[in-house]
C-alpha cells in the first residue's frame, strides 16, 4: 500500500519521548506506532480500547493498593500524581503507570538497602 498522506499533530515532549523509547524497545517507529493505530481504527471502525470516563476513587483505591504494600497510605509523590490527575493534566493510565513506576522504584531501593 503506497503511502501518500501526512498526518501532522502535536503532542508533549515528554510523551513523545517516552513512547519513542518504548517504540524502539518493540523494534518499531513511531510512524509505524501510529499506522497501526489508524489501521485498527478503520478495521474495527472505531476506537481500538474503550473511552471511559475513569472514577477518582479508582486511582485513590489503586493507589492504596500499591502503596500498602509498603506504607498503608499513599507515599507524598503518589499523591502528587492523584492531584496532577484530580487536575486533569494527567489521565488514568499515565496516573497508574506512575504510581506502579513509583513503587516498583521504592521496592527496589529498599531492596538494595
Amino acid at each position: 500500500m503506497k503511502k501518500t498522506e501526512v498526518v501532522h499533530t502535536r503532542v508533549s515532549p515528554d510523551i513523545k519521548s517516552e513512547c519513542d523509547y518504548i517504540f524502539s524497545k518493540l523494534g518499531i517507529t513511531t510512524s509505524y506506532a501510529i499506522t497501526m493505530f489508524l489501521n485498527l481504527v478503520s478495521l474495527r471502525k472505531g476506537m481500538p480500547f474503550d473511552l471511559v470516563l475513569p472514577d477518582k476513587e479508582d486511582l485513590v483505591s489503586f493507589a492504596e493498593n500499591v502503596s500498602s504494600i509498603d506504607a498503608n497510605k499513599p507515599s507524598e509523590k503518589a499523591k502528587q500524581i492523584m492531584r496532577l490527575y484530580d487536575e486533569g493534566l494527567i489521565d488514568l493510565d499515565v496516573a497508574e503507570s506512575a504510581i506502579r513506576r513509583l513503587h516498583k522504584k521504592n521496592k527496589t531501593n529498599k531492596n538494595n538497602e
